[in-house]
């Protein structure tokens, strides 16, 4: 399907939408002026790929071999569009603390069981390097130390 959307040629990753760059793409995205390209984690080595954003906008990636691709990755912005790139990991869990020190000590038990974390507003994301129970059950053992919750995925986000 053609769309009369402009071709992006990308070379080079503006920076992270969930580090320095959160602030401008949250705005954009509340404009909805924020286009996702997702791809899956298998590419996420490769330096040159064709991809489509979810607003089927043609998009060119060309990078050096120094920058790698990752989620969150910014590789197009302006003041009317951002274009973002959702690399799919695999299985996660999102843990959502309830405040500031269940935060803390979310954070240090899963970095002192060498957990790979993503954090978002208000949120980490934990990659599944192994089966789902056997996290929630380590997650067991802090829920009398932590206030906080997994958050479940809905149908629309599982699709998504």
């Amino acid at each position: 399907m053609t769309t009369d959307l402009p071709r992006l040629e990308i070379s080079t990753i503006l920076g992270s939408a969930h580090d320095d760059l959160h602030d401008a793409v949250h705005a954009l995205e509340h404009r909805g002026r924020v286009e996702w390209i997702d791809i899956p984690q298998a590419d996420a080595a490769r330096k040159r790929l064709r991809a489509t954003t979810d607003k089927r906008r043609d998009c060119l990636i060309a990078l050096p071999r120094s920058a790698t691709l990752v989620d969150g990755a910014v590789l197009h912005m302006t003041d009317d569009l951002a274009v973002v790139l959702r690399v799919d990991s695999g299985a996660r869990l999102v843990l959502v603390p309830h405040d500031l020190q269940s935060a803390l000590r979310l954070g240090h038990w899963c970095g002192n069981l060498h957990w790979k974390v993503d954090f978002g507003p208000g949120s980490m994301t934990v990659l599944l390097d192994g089966p789902e129970e056997r996290y929630r059950e380590r997650l067991r053992d802090l829920e009398t130390l932590a206030g906080f919750h997994i958050r479940e995925e809905s149908a629309e986000e599982a699709e998504a």
